[in-house]
C-alpha cells in the first residue's frame, strides 16, 4: 500500500491511505491497535455505509478474541474486554448532541479504556484535545483514511507504511 503523505500542520499530523480494497482497510486498523493503549480516544468519521464499522470491527478483532463486532447504532456503546484494556465502541449517530454522550458517562470512561466513536464529529465538543481523527472519504471513486492528531500521534504512527 502506499502511503501518499505526512505532514506537519499546526501540530496536527496528517497521515493518508488508500484503502480502496477491504485488506488494506484491516492492515491499517491492525497496525493502529497495535499501538494504542488504555486512555486513547479515536474519533471515525464519514457518510454512511463508507466503511467505519468495518475499520472497527478490524481494530477489534486484532486486540481481543471477539469473533463478531456489530454496529453499535441502537446500543449506542457496546464493551470489549482485551488482554490490556477494555475497548468502548460507541455510535454517536443516534444523539442530537454532546450532551446525550455525557449523559451516559462517557467522558469519565475515557482514561480507563480505549474508545472508539463513530459518528465523532457529533460529539466532538467533548472529545479530548489528543483525540486520534480518522476520517474515511471517497475520492475520485477512490477511499482514501485520512489521520489527523497531535504530534505524539505522529510518533506512534511513523512507521504505519505498508501491509
Amino acid at each position: 500500500m502506499k502511503n501518499i503523505g505526512i505532514k506537519f500542520f499546526d501540530r496536527m499530523f496528517i497521515k493518508n491511505f488508500n484503502i480502496q480494497e477491504e485488506n488494506k482497510t484491516k492492515f491499517i486498523a491492525e497496525e493502529i491497535s497495535k499501538i494504542c493503549k488504555k486512555g486513547d480516544v479515536l474519533g471515525i468519521s464519514g457518510d454512511m455505509g463508507i466503511g467505519k464499522t468495518t475499520f472497527i470491527k478490524y481494530f477489534i478483532q486484532k486486540i481481543s478474541k471477539v469473533k463478531s463486532v456489530p454496529s453499535p447504532s441502537y446500543n449506542i456503546l457496546l464493551a470489549y474486554e482485551s488482554k490490556y484494556s477494555t475497548i468502548f465502541h460507541m455510535d454517536a449517530w443516534r444523539l442530537k448532541n454532546h450532551n446525550e454522550a455525557l449523559s451516559l458517562g462517557i467522558t469519565e470512561m475515557f482514561d480507563d479504556a480505549i474508545f472508539l466513536i463513530e459518528w465523532a464529529e457529533k460529539i466532538k465538543e467533548i472529545l479530548p484535545n489528543n483525540y486520534l481523527n480518522l476520517i474515511i472519504k471517497n475520492i475520485d471513486n477512490e477511499k482514501f483514511l485520512e489521520i489527523k492528531g497531535n504530534k505524539g500521534w505522529g510518533k506512534r504512527l511513523k512507521d504505519i507504511e505498508k501491509p
